[in-house]
């Protein structure tokens, strides 16, 4: 049987199913409740019962002090709903709310998405998950490892497997040691998460969402993110690539798009040469100077954006990449009438 689950202070409802803790079923919906271990050892996800009763409880190695048992309180991870409930618990807002952590995971699995992209797939301890926001990044090192920052390409709802995006670039000793020499249970240390790039969940405004190559993963968190909140307002997604089989998860997208009600998956390809969409507003991005190539990339995807949505006045756009390739961009962007405000931008120091 389904039980309705109100979080205070935050007025936050969410449906527990029967057979899932209480932790389980609040990130599934997307809420982003302060939790570590996930295994009743920690204490972190200790929230206080204010009305309804709980049923069955799973054993915990945490001990309550008599003042936290007197008040009801008790760990989500162990617990299951028996009724309707109303708690007290410790939610996220924004990325400050978030503790720095250093873990050190094993690879469960390298995953090739296309020729040039492998998804890194990292689990954490039992006793020590990540929590996290939507959009963030981490700090992937190890012996033999070069540091990389990498955005987080997975939703929060499971931080016991972290997935990350890594592509194929010549001369780029991450990626190569990736490729070549990474094996399944070598130890990976991840230290975050870090970021602001992250879904404003009570805006209510329609959300364009524009990704570069392997950009997509910290995208793809937030769209994942967004459905597990059930947003109402339209989805859009742009990903800007310069060949078709850089669409590495299209196919993904596409199920997006076949699933819910108002989401849209616009693939831009090339460089303004897109056999599949042409239009006289655009102009010869050949022209246009001092543009690297993923800013060019960029750029041809925010045409496309202004063709489709000439006035952007009442959308939110989150996109990400390096300072230097977002100033045509966000010109652009601007001038067709997005409030600055509502430009989210992962001006990204790493490298996806």
């Amino acid at each position: 049987m389904t039980r309705r689950v109100e979080l205070l202070p935050s007025g936050n409802v969410f449906q527990a199913e029967a057979g899932e803790t209480l932790l389980e079923a609040a990130l599934r919906s997307g809420l982003n409740l302060k939790y570590n271990c996930n295994s009743g050892s920690c204490g972190d996800c200790q929230a206080r019962l204010i009305s309804g009763e709980l049923g069955r409880m799973g054993h915990h190695d945490y001990v309550f002090s008599r003042e936290e048992r007197a008040n009801n309180h008790f760990l989500m991870c162990r617990a299951h709903a028996a009724s309707d409930l109303v708690l007290e618990a410790v939610e996220a807002r924004s990325a400050e709310d978030i503790p720095h952590h250093r873990i050190t995971t094993t690879v469960a699995r390298l995953n090739p998405l296309s020729d040039t992209v492998m998804e890194l797939q990292l689990r954490t301890p039992r006793t020590q998950t990540l929590w996290f926001l939507a959009g963030q990044y981490v700090t992937l090192s190890g012996e033999g490892l070069p540091t990389r920052n990498k955005s987080i390409a997975s939703c929060p709802c499971n931080g016991m497997l972290l997935q990350f995006h890594v592509q194929q670039v010549e001369g780029d000793p991450f990626a190569e040691y990736v490729f070549n020499r990474m094996k399944p249970r070598d130890k990976v240390e991840v230290e975050g998460p870090y970021g602001r790039f992250t879904l404003d969940e009570d805006s209510g405004r329609p959300c364009l969402f524009l990704a570069c190559e392997t950009g997509f993963a910290p995208v793809k968190s937030l769209i994942e993110h967004a459905i597990s909140l059930e947003f109402d307002q339209p989805l859009r997604l742009y990903w800007a690539v310069s060949r078709p089989e850089d669409l590495y998860l299209a196919n993904y997208c596409r199920s997006w798009q076949d699933g819910l009600d108002d989401f849209r998956f616009i693939p831009v390809v090339g460089q303004g040469d897109n056999p599949d969409w042409t239009s006289p507003q655009v102009p010869d991005l050949a022209d246009v100077p001092g543009l690297s190539p993923r800013a060019r990339r960029l750029l041809h995807a925010g045409l496309r954006i202004t063709t489709d949505y000439p006035d952007l006045s009442g959308f939110d756009v989150y996109v990400n990449g390096p300072d230097a390739d977002l100033v045509a961009l966000i010109e652009l962007l601007v001038r067709h009438g997005l409030p600055p405000e509502r430009l989210f931008v992962d001006r990204i120091a790493h490298i996806d």
